[in-house]
C-alpha cells in the first residue's frame, strides 16, 4: 500500500515538473542555458515511473502471506500472484472501479484493511455475495439458510510459527460454487460474534478465514466493501518456511 502510494506521488511530482518546464520556459529559452537537473531527471522518470505505475496497478502483483488465517489453503511464508484485472481495473489508491468483473462466491482476495493500525494488505474467501443472508454458528457457515456443507471431517496436526503443533479439526467445505479445505479448534469457540447473523448490502461481500479459529475476518468487523479491494489470489509462486527458512518446493504452483 505504501509502495502505491510513493510511485502515485512520484508521477504527480514528476509530471508537474515536465509540464511547468513546457509551460514556464518555452524551448527558445534554453537554447543558452540549458535545462536544470530537476527537469532533465523527471522528463526521464516520468515515463517509466507511469508505465511501472500501470503494470502494478492493473496487471499482476506479488503478496506475501503474512499470517495463519488462510490455512490450510495459503501457509505463512508463500508468496503468490494476485490478479488485480479479473475483479475489475480500479483507480490507484481511492479504489474506485473503471471496469466490471464481479467477484464470485469462494474466490480468495486481497484487500486493503487496516493491521496494527496501518493501512495494509489483507487476504481472505468470499464466502457472502451482495443479497445474502449469512449466519455462522456451531462451527457451520449458513448461506441464505442452508448449511454450506462439511465432510471429509478428520483430526490433524497443525504446526505452528514456533515450531509447536496442536490438534485440529480439519474438513472440507463446500460452497457450492467451490469446495476448499479449512480448519477448526478442536474446542467449540466459533460462537458470539458481532457479526454472526446479516444480509450482505449492495457492493460488499462476507469474507472468512479458512482457519476458522484463528482469522480475523467479517464476522469481528463486519462486511469488506467493493472498494477496498485489490485483486484475486491466482497461484502461489514461491514459498518458505520462516522458522527454518527451507524452501517448501510441493506448494509451488498450487491454486488458491
Amino acid at each position: 500500500m505504501i509502495l502505491e502510494a510513493i510511485l502515485v506521488l512520484a508521477v504527480l511530482v514528476t509530471g508537474l515538473v515536465v509540464c511547468l518546464d513546457k509551460i514556464l520556459y518555452p524551448r527558445h529559452s534554453r537554447i543558452f542555458r540549458g535545462k536544470p537537473k530537476l527537469v532533465v531527471l523527471s522528463q526521464s522518470l516520468f515515463p517509466v515511473l507511469v508505465v511501472v505505475l500501470l503494470l502494478r496497478s492493473f496487471t499482476f502483483e506479488g503478496f506475501r502471506i503474512p499470517s495463519s488465517s488462510m490455512k490450510p489453503t495459503l501457509m505463512e511464508g508463500d508468496l503468490i500472484i494476485v490478479d488485480k484485472f479479473s475483479l475489475g481495473l480500479r483507480i490507484p489508491i481511492l479504489g474506485l472501479r473503471l471496469t466490471g468483473g464481479q467477484p464470485q462466491r469462494g474466490d480468495v482476495v486481497v484487500f486493503r484493511g487496516e493491521v496494527g493500525g496501518e493501512t495494509a494488505g489483507i487476504i481472505k474467501r468470499i464466502v457472502g455475495l451482495p443479497g445474502d443472508h449469512i449466519q455462522y454458528s456451531n462451527r457451520t457457515l449458513y448461506i441464505n439458510g442452508t448449511p454450506a456443507t462439511q465432510y471429509d471431517i478428520s483430526v490433524a496436526q497443525d504446526v505452528l510459527s514456533n515450531g509447536a503443533s496442536e490438534k485440529v479439526i480439519r474438513a472440507t467445505e463446500d460452497l457450492g460454487s467451490k469446495k476448499h479445505n479449512i480448519i477448526m479448534s478442536l474446542h467449540n469457540n466459533d460462537d458470539g460474534f458481532k457479526y454472526e447473523d446479516l444480509i450482505v448490502p449492495k457492493d460488499s461481500y462476507f469474507v472468512l478465514g479458512d482457519n476458522r479459529s484463528n482469522s480475523h475476518d467479517s464476522r469481528y468487523w463486519g462486511v469488506l466493501s467493493d472498494q477496498k479491494l485489490i485483486g484475486k489470489a491466482r497461484a502461489i509462486i514461491f514459498s518458505l518456511d520462516w522458522p527454518h527458512k527451507d524452501v517448501r518446493w510441493k506448494r509451488i504452483g498450487k491454486i488458491s
